[in-house]
């Protein structure tokens, strides 16, 4: 369909607008904001499109200049919070890591499933990945959560020129070379970006590692020496650090 419409004359914007309109439910909208650049651009079209609509933002572990971002420019998004924060929910189960991944959905997916609305609207580029690809225009995950993705087609430089044509303010992180915002200690980032946002962001990497020490020390690991197969503490960071 969205190609078609391409086809007939109508751009990229005005097909979002009549996708947003088109399914809009009675109840209105849950819109997924987390401040990045792609919400920045979702959360203009929905104010455009003059559906209802409430913004929501999962609070984490999120660079401050984000946070303060959102608070300034969108203070009508609701923050919703998980029971316990991820240093909390470290310290009880285990850090984070590639191959188990458990913090998205406990800090993310896990507090929205107590909003009561089921079509949802997220920033969800097809560009962005491969399984982000496959989730197409319409995702429908359950009877009562179905997301929908209004920019799925857009390319990185339409958001960049929708963003500047439109005089939408943006996170100033993106001025300094940040590609891509956040969780600042996200497992699945590369070596080099874990690097630069550990520099960048240092608090919340030692609140990060604190609770990783707590974790390893209740496990009854020894942090100076090796116990079997068990390595150093420091050793175990080093690696997670790397993606290990």
């Amino acid at each position: 369909m969205q190609q078609l419409n391409l086809m007939i004359g109508q751009t990229k914007e005005e097909i979002a607008l009549d996708f947003i309109r088109e399914h809009e439910p009675e109840e209105g909208y849950f819109l997924g904001f987390s401040g990045g650049k792609d919400s920045v651009v979702l959360y203009s079209l929905t104010v455009k499109s003059g559906v209802k609509f409430k913004a929501y933002y999962s609070l984490m572990p999120d660079p401050p200049e984000l946070i303060k971002f959102i608070r300034k420019y969108y203070p009508n998004v609701i923050i919703i919070k998980p029971e316990r924060n991820i240093y909390q929910q470290v310290e009880t189960r285990f850090p984070p890591h590639r191959k188990s991944r458990w913090c998205c959905d406990y800090i993310k997916e896990k507090p929205s499933t107590k909003v009561p609305l089921t079509y949802r609207l997220l920033g969800i580029r097809a560009e962005e990945s491969n399984n982000r690809k496959k989730q197409g225009w319409i995702n429908k995950r359950t009877k009562k959560r179905i997301n929908l993705h209004p920019i799925f087609d857009w390319l990185e430089w339409e958001i960049w020129d929708y963003i500047d044509q439109n005089k939408l303010p943006y996170c100033s992180l993106y001025d300094e070379g940040f590609s891509r915002l956040g969780c600042v200690i996200c497992p699945l980032r590369s070596t080099k970006e874990r690097e630069h946002y550990k520099v960048k962001f240092p608090a919340q990497h030692r609140l990060f590692e604190k609770a990783c020490l707590r974790w390893w020390d209740k496990k009854g690991f020894h942090r100076h020496r090796t116990r079997g197969d068990v390595y150093f503490f420091n050793e175990f960071m080093a690696n997670w650090y790397i993606g290990k």
